[in-house]
């Protein structure tokens, strides 16, 4: 990690580690798990200007985030690569399309399996529309509560990626302390991108469409489901209790998860399971053993260790002894 009183940091989380994983937001909490088996890598980088902040991630394997951002800011939050659109809050995200959250906000976002990276930018309400009016001639539609998804043009996406690039790489190779004029050439470049991406695509607020009004619904059916299912977690998937709580048929909930998720809801079970096993693992107390803390229903132990190395490339036994 690079100095905490340096305006740029820069760490790696080298295998998944949920509670590492919490802050990556600056100011916020964001509960993580991990979806899909392989070696998990994050590199994380921050940038704090006077005014606001930028965090950006770029993981190796698809993981499920939800939190919320910081009270007293507005986020602006945008995928800079992804192979597939990203699932964010019950619609689907393209690389460069911003979203745009009031004070407090909740997201919730998976992203497609083949890596990711993913930039939010963090400020106060005035400060961003006083850049607004400077640069645009006229204030945003910033949603006095909730999100919405900026209609950006691809062309505008791919500007604001490449801008958000730059100015990370930048970031990358400043020597402390940072002059103030760079400091400040550099902000003003990251937040004039921002600023032209959400005013190019504020209609999406102003006229917002059914398809918006159902990807509300999705996440709040998402949102219910995990709840239940978190709350299970040492007893067997029961589909059926799950599609009765949703009010839906099943393979409607099949549907669902694997849009949210990329997987049904009985795999979704089985990780979410497992994730909480390796959280247990890596804080427990000395003399413990594996069964005594992680197995979570899994009945048989060679299975639960065989589940477990093809999701976190390694045994519990070895995660309990590092």
């Amino acid at each position: 990690m690079t100095d905490p009183a340096s305006p740029y940091l820069y760490s790696v989380v080298d295998g998944f580690d949920a509670e590492a994983l919490l802050g990556v937001v600056r100011d916020a909490r964001f509960e993580q798990r991990l979806l899909a088996p392989g070696h998990f890598r994050a590199c994380l980088q921050r940038l704090v200007f006077p005014q606001f902040s930028l965090d950006s991630g770029a993981y190796s394997l698809p993981i499920f985030a939800s939190g919320s951002f910081g009270k007293g800011v507005v986020a602006l939050a945008m995928a800079l690569s992804c192979k597939e659109p990203m699932w964010a809050n019950g619609r689907q995200v393209g690389a460069g399309q911003v979203l745009v959250f009031a004070e407090d906000s909740e997201l919730n976002v998976r992203p497609s399996p083949g890596g990711w990276q993913w930039a939010v930018l963090l400020i106060e309400r005035d400060v961003l529309q006083m850049a607004a009016v400077d640069r645009l001639g006229y204030a945003l539609s910033i949603p006095a509560s909730g999100w919405y998804c900026c209609d950006t043009s691809p062309r505008m996406a791919r500007t604001l990626c490449h801008a958000v690039l730059a100015v990370l790489d930048d970031a990358s190779r400043w020597e402390m302390p940072v002059s103030d004029d760079r400091l400040a050439a550099q902000g003003s470049l990251l937040l004039g991108a921002f600023v032209d991406a959400v005013g190019e695509g504020h209609s999406g607020f102003d006229a917002p469409a059914r398809g918006e009004w159902m990807a509300r619904r999705r996440d709040e059916s998402i949102r219910k489901a995990e709840i239940f299912l978190k709350a299970q977690l040492d007893r067997p998937f029961d589909s059926r209790a799950l599609s009765t709580l949703l009010g839906l048929g099943e393979r409607r909930v099949e549907r669902l998860f694997q849009e949210a998720y990329g997987l049904g809801p009985c795999r979704w079970h089985q990780i979410a399971r497992l994730n909480a096993a390796r959280h247990a693992l890596m804080r427990a107390e000395e003399g413990e053993r594996v069964t005594d803390i992680a197995t979570l229903g899994f009945g048989h132990l060679s299975r639960f260790s065989n589940e477990y190395w093809r999701i976190f490339g390694e045994y519990p036994r070895d995660t309990l002894r590092s």
